[in-house]
Formats: structure tokens, C-alpha cells, sequence
């Protein structure tokens, strides 16, 4: 005869087992989601290149605060008026003048990108977390040409 308590733990055990591999299932691959990390890195160091941000850059650290300026970077998703972070997870992005953050600091280099056909529009500006805003002008795009990102100004965003 079997024992109640031992058919409630094969139960359990089988739940979770089910439970277990259907998360799994769910889950993005880690070398898929780090891949795709590196793909918003180089991105955004294409983006770092172009006039306006790179003069954010240049006065941030000219003003001597840190060596490297602190960059965050959202997604504008204006029809439904929220910005979203555009890297998922902590980032390692960053060159010899800045560093990509995902904690909210004081001053820092703001980087918004909204999707358009191929690409994105962006404008970068200096700003601090209780100023961000929805508007601003796009001060040029980047498309995705072949493996690298080109970037440049477009009259038609």
C-alpha cells in the first residue's frame, strides 16, 4: 500500500520538475542575450562618435567630475509616453571617454532613441533623473548596415 505522504512528495517533486522546465523553456539563452548586449554596445559606441554626443561627452569631462562621463540610455516609445531602458541587464559598454550606467546619477549624458524604419532617431543631452522628458528633437539616426552601425544625420526622421 502506498503511503499518502510519499504520493504528495512524488507530486511535488513532479510539479516543480514541470515547473522547472517549462521556465527553462522561457528563459533567452545567455550567450543569445549577451550577444544581443554587445550588439546595443556597438551601437550606441557608433552613436557616442557623432557630433552632439560626443561633445556631451567632451564638456562633461572637461568640468574634471570623472574621468569618464556617465551615459544612460532609453528607448522613447511616444505612443504609449514612456521610455524604457535600453539595456537589459547590468552592461560592461564603454570607451576611453565614456561608460554606459544603469543607476540613476546625479549628471550624466542622456542618450534617447526612438525606433524608426531600420534604425534609430537619437538626441543626446546633459540631464539628471528627474529631468527626463519625452521631447527633444532627433539630432540625426543610425541604421544597421551589413554588421556595423552607420550613423549621420537624415532629414527624413
Amino acid at each position: 500500500m502506498v503511503e499518502f505522504p510519499r504520493i504528495r512528495f512524488v507530486l511535488a517533486v513532479a510539479g516543480l520538475g514541470l515547473l522547472g522546465v517549462t521556465g527553462c523553456v522561457r528563459t533567452v539563452p545567455y550567450a543569445k542575450r549577451m550577444a544581443a548586449e554587445s550588439e546595443k554596445c556597438t551601437l550606441v559606441q557608433a552613436l557616442m562618435r557623432q557630433p552632439a554626443p560626443a561633445q556631451a561627452i567632451q564638456q562633461f569631462v572637461a568640468e574634471g567630475k570623472e574621468a569618464k562621463a556617465p551615459v544612460v540610455v532609453y528607448v522613447r516609445h511616444p505612443e504609449e509616453s514612456t521610455l524604457e531602458r535600453f539595456f537589459s541587464d547590468d552592461t560592461e559598454c564603454a570607451d576611453a571617454s565614456f561608460k554606459v550606467v544603469q543607476e540613476n546619477v546625479v549628471d550624466a549624458v542622456v542618450v534617447y532613441l526612438e525606433e524608426v524604419q531600420g534604425g534609430y532617431a537619437y538626441d543626446a543631452q546633459r540631464s539628471s533623473p528627474d529631468r527626463l522628458t519625452m521631447d527633444g528633437q532627433p539630432q540625426g539616426t543610425v541604421r544597421k548596415d551589413g554588421t556595423v552601425w552607420v550613423a549621420g544625420a537624415d532629414d527624413s526622421i
